[in-house]
């Protein structure tokens, strides 16, 4: 994805694609544009989960299954809690 954000002259946001070399959104705020982010991530994480099933499998091997396993008896899979993101200090808390 080969997407800059551009602070416009207006205060507003545009998403410019090197791709076309053209704006692909204008005028958005914040909210819009975590928005338009969010769909997108989606979308690379689906089509990235779906070639790692059908082209890229690799099988989990013993040590992989005894952690299944100890997941199984658990009766839940474990949590990775407070992930930062990059360098923008933000993190996803993944604690649900």
């Amino acid at each position: 994805m080969a997407w800059r954000i551009h602070r416009q002259a207006n205060g507003r946001f545009a998403i410019h694609s090197n791709r076309i070399d053209d704006y692909i959104v204008i005028d958005a705020d914040e909210l819009q544009i975590a928005q338009i982010y969010a769909e997108k991530g989606v979308k690379v994480y689906l089509a990235s989960a779906r070639a790692q099933m059908t082209t890229q499998v690799i099988n989990a091997g013993d040590a992989g299954e005894a952690k299944i396993e100890a997941s199984r008896k658990r009766g839940s899979t474990p949590k990775e809690g407070v992930v930062p993101i990059g360098v923008t200090g933000e993190s996803l808390n993944d604690e649900r």
